[in-house]
């Protein structure tokens, strides 16, 4: 009776062992996080690091402006990242927004062009289209001509600087593509051309601005240097699993060091 509980518990084992294998082996829940060309870039680094540390895959795709919004608040992504400071009460009342940083707006020019910093009245000046030439601000004679291709962006200066001019000098790419990529282009081969940029998104082939000599970072922010936009990553509902362990970890020490490395304000100076 003995040898046969034995061979019995022996059974038990080996069709319970396949099982618990099986659990063991599952694959983690991936998350989806769907962004702009402005966002998507820095919250890939953190899905990296996050994924090599966790397991846990984290898939991007890429919209307009605020279109990951849309897509988290239609159910077709976990995340939704945007680059805006939101007010809070035009978000629908399902979906929370967590500020993970903040993220600077520069102005970029051609190399070529000798002028490395503009006052915040000349800025306004040219975006209002009051200022029309180089040579209105120390440089050479020619008609300055604006990139305005990423509306998160322009939108946010011409809320915090100045609204633009309607007939200023529009510079456009032939056709339209990825507005980050295409602002670089268009400023690398036309010494006349300003454009806004992401700072951190910059190519190197064109140059920042100072404004009031100053660039955005840690010790200029908020007081001497005012572009910033909050970086926000939007779900619906409250995050629970793996899209509260994503956040989590970009929020923590890690994601926070990748965030300040894309040139953004970590939280801990916010």
């Amino acid at each position: 009776m003995r040898k046969v509980l034995a061979i019995a518990t022996i059974l038990g084992c080996i069709f319970i062992a396949p099982a618990l294998s099986t659990a063991a082996d599952a694959p983690p829940h991936k998350v989806t996080v769907s962004g702009d060309p402005c966002t998507v870039p820095l919250a890939k680094k953190v899905g990296d690091a996050f994924s090599k540390k966790t397991g846990i895959e984290v898939v991007f795709s890429s919209g307009k402006c605020r279109s990951g919004v849309a897509e988290v608040l239609g159910g077709n992504a976990d995340i939704g990242l945007a680059t805006f400071n939101f007010d809070k009460d035009t978000l629908d009342k399902s979906l929370k927004d967590f500020v993970v940083g903040k993220a600077p707006i520069v102005m970029v020019v051609n190399k070529s062009n000798k002028v490395g910093n503009l006052s915040l009245a000349d800025l306004k000046g040219i975006l209002a289209g009051k200022i029309r030439n180089w040579k209105e601000v120390g440089g050479k004679d020619m008609e300055i001509k604006n990139v305005l291709l990423q509306p998160c962006v322009t939108e946010r200066m011409a809320y915090q600087a100045e609204h633009y001019g309607h007939d200023i000098n529009r510079l456009k790419p032939e056709k339209p593509g990825n507005p980050v990529t295409g602002t670089n282009v268009l400023v690398e081969q036309d010494e006349a051309a300003i454009g806004m940029q992401l700072y951190g998104h910059e190519s190197n082939d064109v140059k920042v601005l100072t404004i009031d000599g100053n660039l955005p970072d840690e010790k200029t922010f908020p007081g001497k240097y005012s572009f910033y936009e909050d970086y926000n990553l939007v779900t619906k509902g409250e995050p629970a699993g793996a899209v509260k362990e994503y956040l989590d970890f970009f929020r923590g020490d890690e994601g926070q060091r990748i965030l300040a490395s894309m040139k953004h304000i970590p939280l801990k100076k916010l």
